[in-house]
């Protein structure tokens, strides 16, 4: 059984998720998908994937809590986060990093974009 990098995906929206996950799998990717960030966080924390990509606006904990959250915990601070939402304010990006995010990618987002981004952090394989 082949290994394959895992990639969270925490966002309410089942269309992200799709579009997402499309472009994921070709690249060989497994995806783990948290529909908010209590979810999230739980999986995160058992999973421990490669890399989270997480919305801001959620219902109950929204995304810059959730990352907060997961850059205070030993288990998951290692893990890179990026933002992936429709806020893309540069007081948002502000925001974010400084809830400890590693990136942040603007809905709707270019599938380059996702890729480069993801090579970034994880490397080619």
């Amino acid at each position: 059984m082949e290994n394959k990098v895992r990639i969270l995906l925490i966002d309410d929206h089942k269309t992200v998720l799709k579009l997402m996950e499309a472009v994921l799998k070709l690249r060989g990717y497994e995806v783990l998908y948290a529909e908010n960030g209590s979810l999230g966080l739980e999986m995160a924390r058992a999973e421990k994937p490669a890399l989270i990509f997480l919305d801001i606006m959620m219902p109950g904990i929204d995304g810059f809590k959730v990352c907060q959250e997961l850059k205070a915990d030993p288990l998951t601070r290692s893990i890179p986060v990026v933002f992936l939402t429709a806020r893309g304010e540069e007081t948002d990006v502000d925001k974010g990093m400084k809830m400890g995010g590693d990136g942040f990618v603007k809905k709707p987002f270019k599938t380059m974009e996702v890729l480069n981004l993801l090579e970034r952090h994880l490397g080619r394989f």
